[in-house]
């Protein structure tokens, strides 16, 4: 008797997780886009083990922010960017979001650069090398069409779902890490001693990574789908736990990719430097087996597509916010239009741009040069979440606590630093 009461009771609270579950582990989960992928496997092939301590504070400052945003929408019911426009004014907000659509606009192009790359390296794998070229050309517009038919004509729940499903494809890069055969005893200890290097090239790529798991569209984004989802201050303590869930499930396929890549391609003898996605994809076919190459092209296109749909809606929730315009996509387009306008913009200009002929060489380095645009404005954004996050007048008892108020701002101060040394570090390479 005793068993089936516990039975029923564990089933209700299973059910009721459920059924609020789901923004925080696709709002993190997507992070790890074509971009991301990107900047995490250059790190693996270029710096080897070398960054993957980077994962844990990563992980831990991830968590906070989310976490963060998250209480914010479910305590106040309103969007971040709603929240940044009353409490900072129209400027700091008007300012805030130019920086955040200009960065989001290079990372939306680099998730239809990812199909294309996924493509070619799909094609490269198995022995068609160009032969396929014009695959791109019938696929990206069949997919741009797709993602506009399903978010502008299904309520949240149903697209909640698709989302959801896409996430069970990531598991293609720990698959891709073990048949790589890394020493894992060295993976893990890499995981633990941090490496300390001041070179530009290295910082570039430390901003880069931590903008690729930490970015701003993210908590748009995160806070606004808890409010489409309902979640509210009632449901929020369960609710805190989808988050994270997300947030530790990125950062553990963010570990894979760079390890698979480190194995493989880092300083090894005959093998070229890799410097694009495409580089990365085409080299681990030989090295780590055609299935590898496989698996790699599979997830960057999987990665790609689910990022080429979450990034308009993010730009959209996050501009609308700010202007006070309806949105949501639980609205119809009559009742959205400024809403679902700047969504489809979005994918006809990242679309467009990436079919342009001849222009591969500018929207692969957009990939990395959108993480690192993302990290950039990472310290100033944080600087407002935080300053929301501490205001008791606004969240009352839910307000940060001392210690996580204390810990956010030395994020805050420290990401600052990495990006005047970097800084620094890049001018003194200049001139000498």
């Amino acid at each position: 008797m005793a068993l089936r009461s516990w039975w029923r009771r564990w089933r209700i609270r299973l059910l009721f997780f459920l059924s609020i579950f789901g923004p925080g582990l696709i709002t993190a989960t997507v992070d790890n886009d074509a971009g991301g992928i990107a900047t995490y496997s250059l790190a693996g092939a270029i710096y080897g083990f070398d960054l993957l301590w980077t994962l844990i504070p990563i992980t831990v400052l991830l968590i906070v922010t989310m976490e963060m945003s998250a209480r914010l929408g479910a305590v106040t019911g309103q969007g971040l960017a709603d929240l940044l426009r009353e409490r900072f004014g129209v400027k700091v907000t008007f300012w805030l979001l130019s920086l955040v659509f200009v960065a989001n606009i290079g990372t939306v192009l680099s998730e239809f650069s990812g199909i294309a790359s996924a493509i070619d390296i799909f094609a490269a794998t198995l022995g068609f090398g160009a032969g396929l070229w014009w695959l791109k050309y019938l696929l990206i517009p069949l997919i741009t069409y797709g993602l506009f038919k399903v978010v502008t004509e299904y309520e949240y729940t149903k697209i909640e779902k698709v989302f959801l499903l896409s996430i069970v494809f990531y598991i293609a890069y720990p698959i891709s890490a073990w048949m790589a055969g890394p020493d894992w005893g060295t993976t893990l200890k890499a995981l633990f001693v941090p490496v300390l290097r001041f070179d530009a090239g290295y910082l570039f790529t430390m901003i880069a990574v931590i903008g690729t798991t930490i970015t701003p569209w993210m908590q748009f984004y995160l806070q606004s789908t808890f409010i489409e989802k309902g979640v509210t201050l009632k449901t929020w303590r369960t609710a805190k736990w989808d988050v994270i869930l997300g947030c530790l499930t990125t950062d553990v396929i963010s570990f894979f990719m760079i390890v698979a890549c480190a194995v493989t391609l880092f300083q090894r003898p005959g093998v070229p430097a890799v410097q694009t996605i495409d580089d990365i994809g085409k080299a681990l076919a030989p090295l780590a087996g055609s299935y590898a190459g496989i698996l790699f092209s599979l997830g960057l296109f999987n990665a790609s597509v689910f990022g080429a749909a979450i990034l308009p809606l993010s730009t959209s929730f996050a501009i609308c916010e700010g202007m006070g315009w309806e949105r949501g996509m639980n609205k119809t387009y009559e009742e959205a239009p400024f809403f679902y306008g700047l969504f489809i913009a979005l994918l006809v200009v990242g679309a467009g741009l990436v079919l342009i002929p001849g222009a591969d060489f500018l929207y692969l380095a957009v990939m990395r040069a959108s993480q690192f645009a993302q990290g950039l404005i990472l310290p100033p954004f944080l600087y407002f979440l935080v300053k929301l996050g501490d205001d008791r007048q606004l969240l009352g008892a839910h307000a940060n606590g001392p210690w996580l108020s204390r810990f956010s701002w030395f994020c805050v101060g420290v990401l600052t630093l990495i990006d005047l040394v970097l800084l620094g570090s890049t001018i003194w390479e200049i001139v000498a």
